[in-house]
C-alpha cells in the first residue's frame, strides 16, 4: 500500500500536546460524572437524556487531552436492543462532528454514513434500510420536521456533509473525507437487556477526519467554541442518537415492512433527541518556540508515547531546544551511538564494545518502564448449541484473556488453519483457531460456548525489527512444552489436539525454529488457486498481513481491523483483492503485538501472560515493577538485563521492558550536553508522574523506582559535565580506553558498584520494542541463541547505519506516521532551518497524508 511505503520511507514526529480548552455546553442535562478514583485531568463527563428518555445515562469516560485514542462510552437506563441477532429498534448511534456554535453541531457537521457503503446493516447486521446512512428519502415514510434537502439526479435526499474546509457534499453517503475504511461511527450500540451497554469509541485528530479538523491549532480567522488557538485545539463533540420503538411519523418499527427502524438518525426528528458532549482536543501544529535549537532524538517505539507528552512540557519549562525524536529500530539507534556524532537514542540493549568508537565512553540513563502485550478486543460471540445465558451475552465485551507460551507459539507460527489459511495442507489437522483449541478453552473456560468463525488465528504482529520480538521469543524459548512444540512434539500428545489426531502440531514450516528472533516470520508460502483467476492466488500475507509498527498493530485491532485484502474485486484496473471492512461491532475478535502504552491507547486489554514461576500476570504497575525487580545486571555497565526465565519471580510480568537513553558525551557539543541532559533530568522528575495530560506519563507505563530515577538524574549530570570534553585518559593516537573501555563505560559514580546498589530493583535492558518505520527485515535469516560471552548486539550492518543517518535527514516529513499530532523538525535538520520552516511543513505534510490516504483507500 502506499501509505506503508510511506511510513517504511519517513521519521516518526512526536504528538504536539497543550492545554486542553474549556468545558463547553451540554445538551440533555450534562452532569459531571462520578469520577471516584479517576485522574482529574479526565473529565469524565455523564449526559442524560429528557423526556421518555430521562433514564438513559451516557458516560463519556474521558473528554479532555484527548489525542487518536479509544474512549469507553457506557450507559444506563436504556431499552433492551430489540432481537437477539439484528438491530430492530432500541439502540444508540454515536458520531464524531466538529461544530463552532456553543450549543454543538448540526447534522451537517458530523462524521456518519461511512459504513453505508457496506449495504444496510453495515457488516452484514440485520437494520433498517437507512440507519446507517445520510439519506432522507424514505419511500412512502416521511419525518414531517424534516425539511427536504434539494435532491440528487437520480432523486434521492441525502444530509450535505459540511467538512471543516468548507468543502461540501450534497449526494450521496460517500465523500472525499471518510469511508468505511476510516470512519469511526458506531451506527449500531446494543443496549443488553439489563439496560446497560458500552462501546469503545475512537476519538479522531483532524490527521485520521480531515473533515472535523479536531484538534487543530491556530486557526486564525475561525471563530467560535470550536476554533484553535496556539495552545489550544479544534473542539469537536461526541453525538449519540438513542433509538427507541418509533419512527419519525410516529409509527411503531413493527409497523414497517422490515419490521425495522429505516431512518437515518440525521433526520430531524431523531436529531432532537441527540445527546452531546465536547471534546477537548490537544493541539496540532507548533507549540515550540521558532527559532529555538532542535535536539534530534531516536530509537525504539516503546518510548514514542512517553515522548510525545513530554515534549510540550519540555518547551513550556523554559527550555532552549525543541526535542525532536525518529522512531527507528534499536540496530539503527545502536549504530548512532557509535557513529560519532550520537546525539540522543532510546534502546533496550546496550551497544557491543566493537560498535563504539575506540576510547567511546557511553552513558546509559532508564527513562521508561513498561511491557510488551498481546493486547485483545473480543467480543461475545456464542456457538448456535450455546446455553441461553451464553447467548446473552453475545456482543459483550471480554475482559480477560490467559495465554502461556505454547499458545502464543501456535498464534506466531501460522499454526492454527486460520491463522495460516484453512486450505492449507501444512495444518489441515490443527485446530481452526485459537478458539477452537482445547489447550485454549481448559485455560479460558468462559470461552468454551463461543465461536469466532474466521478469527483468533493469529495476531497483527509489526513487520520491522525489534528488540521486544528477542523478548518475546526468549521467553516462548525459556519454556520447555513451547520448546518441544517448535521443534515437533504435539501438544501433550494429542490431549489438547482434535479428536482422533495424534495433538496439534506445529507448522512445519517453522519446526526446530532458532530462538530468539528480532522479527516476526512468516514463512509458510502457501497460496489458495482459484479456476477464474489462476494468475491471482490468495496468499497468507493478503490474509494476514503486517503492520507498519506497534502503532499500527493496536490501532488497527482497536478498531476491529484485520487488514486483510481477501474480497476479489473485478471492476478494477487491474482487477484485484481489495480491502476487507473492519469487524462490525459487537462481533469483533483481535488480537495485536504491542508495547502497553499503545495497546491501552486504543482500547486494548493486555493478556495476563504466564511467566516463569508459572503465574498469570498482567502488564499492570505491580507486574511491571516486579518484573523489573527481577532483572540481572549485564556486560554493561548501569545496564541490566531482563529474565523471562526466573522462576523465582512469581509476581513479575514476563515481557516487562525498560528503555533507556544513551549517548556518548565526548561526541557532543557543551549546549547539547546540557540540552539532553535537562531532557533526562525532566524525564526522571515530572515524566513519571501518571496522567493524560501534556508532561505526564501515559497509561501503560510504570512510573520508575527511585534508585533508577535517581540514577538517571546523576546520568545527565554526567552528561552535562563531560559533554564536548576529550576524557583526559583518552589518547586519539593509540586508542587508549578502546572498546574494552568502551563496554565498561558507563557514567562516572565512584563508589556506585555495579548496579548502582540498585540492582536487585534491576532494569530490563533487553526488551524495548523499536518497530521502525523503516526496516525491511522480515525474511532475514533467523538469529540463533547468542553463544556464552558473544557480545550482547551484533555489529550494525550498514544498512543500520544508513538508515541511522537517513532517520536525520528524510526526503520529507510524515508527520502522521504515529498517526499523532505534528511538531518537531525532522531530526538532524540545521536548527537555522529547521525552526522557521515547521509551521510551513506541518501544513504540507498534513495535506500530504490525507491525499495518501484517499489514494490508498484505507
Amino acid at each position: 500500500m502506499k501509505i506503508a511505503r510511506a511510513r517504511r520511507a519517513l521519521s516518526v514526529l512526536v504528538v504536539a500536546l497543550c492545554c486542553a480548552l474549556g468545558s463547553g455546553a451540554l445538551i440533555g442535562g450534562a452532569v459531571p460524572a462520578d469520577a471516584a478514583g479517576a485522574p482529574a485531568d479526565r473529565s469524565p463527563v455523564t449526559v442524560s437524556g429528557t423526556g421518555d428518555l430521562a433514564d438513559l445515562k451516557v458516560t463519556v469516560a474521558q473528554t479532555r487531552h484527548l489525542v487518536n485514542e479509544v474512549v469507553k462510552v457506557s450507559w444506563t437506563g436504556g431499552a433492551p436492543t430489540r432481537s437477539d441477532t439484528s438491530y430492530a429498534a432500541d439502540y444508540l448511534q454515536i458520531m464524531q462532528c466538529w461544530g463552532d456554535d456553543p450549543s454543538g453541531p448540526d447534522p451537517e457537521q458530523c462524521q456518519f454514513g461511512g459504513s453505508a457503503a457496506l449495504g444496510p446493516g453495515a457488516g452484514n447486521q440485520a437494520a433498517g434500510a437507512y440507519t446507517n446512512g445520510r439519506q432522507l428519502s424514505y419511500g412512502q415514510l416521511r419525518d414531517p420536521k424534516q425539511e427536504m434537502p434539494p435532491p440528487s439526479p437520480t432523486g434521492i435526499s441525502y444530509v450535505a456533509f459540511h467538512s471543516v474546509t468548507g468543502q461540501i457534499t450534497r449526494t450521496g453517503n460517500s465523500n472525499d473525507f471518510f469511508d468505511s475504511n476510516t470512519t469511526n461511527e458506531v451506527p449500531y450500540a446494543r443496549t443488553n437487556p439489563d439496560g446497560t451497554g458500552e462501546v469503545y469509541f475512537e476519538a479522531q485528530t483532524a490527521v485520521e477526519a480531515p473533515g472535523l479538523g479536531c484538534g487543530e491549532a491556530g486557526a486564525g480567522d475561525k471563530a467560535g467554541a470550536g476554533a484553535g488557538t496556539g495552545t489550544e485545539g479544534r473542539l469537536c463533540w461526541l453525538v449519540v442518537v438513542p433509538r427507541g420503538t418509533t419512527e419519525v411519523d410516529g409509527s411503531a418499527y413493527t409497523a414497517r415492512p422490515s419490521g425495522f427502524l429505516e431512518s437515518s438518525p440525521l433526520s430531524a426528528t431523531n436529531w432532537e433527541r441527540r445527546l452531546v458532549v465536547p471534546l477537548h482536543f490537544e493541539p496540532i501544529g507548533q507549540f515550540c518556540p521558532i527559532g529555538a535549537d532542535e535536539r534530534p532524538t531516536l530509537g525504539n517505539e516503546m518510548i514514542a508515547e512517553a515522548v510525545s507528552r513530554w515534549q510540550p512540557a519540555l518547551c513550556r519549562t523554559g527550555g532552549r531546544s525543541i526535542f525532536g525524536y525518529a522512531q527507528v529500530t534499536d540496530d539503527t539507534a545502536r549504530a548512532k551511538l557509535g557513529s560519532g556524532t550520537p546525539g540522543l537514542v532510546f534502546l533496550g540493549r546496550p551497544a557491543a564494545a566493537d560498535q563504539l568508537p575506540a576510547g567511546a565512553e557511553p552513558v546509559y540513563a532508564p527513562v521508561a518502564l513498561s511491557g510488551l502485550t498481546i493486547g485483545f478486543l473480543i467480543e461475545s460471540q456464542s456457538s448456535f448449541s450455546a446455553p441461553e445465558e451464553v447467548r446473552a451475552r453475545d456482543g459483550r465485551r471480554l475482559t480477560g484473556l490467559k495465554l502461556n507460551q505454547r499458545l502464543v507459539a501456535k498464534l506466531l507460527t501460522e499454526s492454527y488453519r486460520d491463522g495460516n489459511s484453512r486450505f492449507a495442507p501444512s495444518v489441515e489437522n490443527n485446530p481452526f483457531n485459537l478458539g477452537h483449541d482445547p489447550e485454549f478453552v481448559a485455560l479460558n473456560p468462559e470461552y468454551a460456548d463461543l465461536d469466532f468463525g474466521g478469527k483468533l488465528g493469529d495476531a497483527l504482529v509489526p513487520e520491522a525489527l525489534a528488540d521486544t520480538a528477542r523478548l518475546l521469543w526468549s521467553w516462548v524459548d525459556a519454556d520447555p512444552a513451547a520448546r518441544e512444540f517448535l521443534d515437533g512434539t504435539p501438544d501433550d500428545e494429542g490431549r489438547y489436539g482434535d479428536p482422533g489426531n495424534a495433538g496439534m502440531k506445529v507448522n512445519p514450516h517453522y519446526r526446530e525454529l532458532g530462538l530468539p528472533l528480532d522479527h516476526f516470520p512468516k514463512s509458510d508460502p502457501f497460496c489458495q488457486q482459484f479456476e477464474d483467476r489462476p494468475d491471482n492466488p490468495l496468499c497468507v500475507q493478503d490474509k494476514h498481513p503486517y503492520t507498519s509498527d506497534m502503532h499500527g498493530a493496536a490501532r488497527a485491532a482497536g478498531r476491529g481491523d484485520p487488514l486483510s485484502r481477501t474480497t476479489w474485486d473485478s471492476t478494477t484496473n487491474p482487477p484485484a483483492y481489495k480491502k476487507d471492512p473492519a469487524q462490525p461491532a459487537g462481533q469483533r475478535a483481535m488480537l495485536a503485538v504491542a508495547d502497553t502504552a499503545t495497546a491501552l491507547r486504543f482500547g486494548l486489554i493486555p493478556a495476563q501472560l504466564r511467566n516463569a514461576a508459572g503465574k498469570y500476570v498482567a502488564p499492570a504497575t505491580a507486574g511491571l515493577l516486579a518484573g523489573q525487580a527481577a532483572m540481572k545486571p549485564g556486560a554493561v555497565k548501569d545496564v541490566l538485563e531482563p529474565a523471562p526465565g526466573d522462576r523465582t519471580a512469581k509476581a513479575a510480568y514476563p515481557l516487562t521492558s525498560l528503555v533507556y537513553a544513551a549517548t556518548v558525551p565526548a561526541g557532543l557539543t557543551e549546549a547539547e550536553g546540557k540540552d539532553y541532559a535537562e531532557f533526562l533530568t525532566y524525564a526522571a522528575g515530572t515524566g513519571q508522574q501518571p496522567g493524560v495530560a501534556a508532561g505526564t506519563l501515559p497509561d501503560g507505563y510504570a512510573p520508575l523506582p527511585k534508585a533508577l530515577r535517581d540514577r538517571t538524574v546523576r546520568a545527565a549530570a554526567t552528561i552535562a559535565a563531560r559533554a564536548g570534553k576529550v576524557p583526559a585518559d583518552a589518547d586519539p593516537g593509540s586508542g587508549t580506553g578502546g572498546p574494552g573501555a568502551a563496554a565498561g563505560g558507563g557514567m562516572a559514580d565512584p563508589g556506585s558498584g555495579t548496579a548502582d546498589g540498585g540492582a536487585s530493583l534491576g532494569a530490563t535492558g533487553g526488551a524495548a520494542g523499536g518497530a521502525a518505520a523503516g526496516a525491511d527485515g522480515a525474511g532475514a535469516a533467523p538469529s540463533g541463541s547468542p553463544k556464552p560471552g558473544a557480545s550482547p548486539s551484533a555489529p550494525p550492518s550498514k544498512a543500520a547505519a544508513a538508515e541511522a543517518e537517513a532517520a536525520l535527514t528524510p526526503p520529507w516529513v510524515l508527520g502522521a506516521v504515529r498517526n499523532v499530532v505534528l511538531i518537531v523538525l525532522v531530526a538532524g535538520l540545521a536548527a537555522a532551518v529547521a525552526g522557521p520552516l515547521l509551521p510551513r511543513v506541518a501544513p504540507v505534510v498534513a495535506a500530504r497524508l490525507r491525499a495518501l490516504r484517499r489514494e490508498d483507500g484505507t
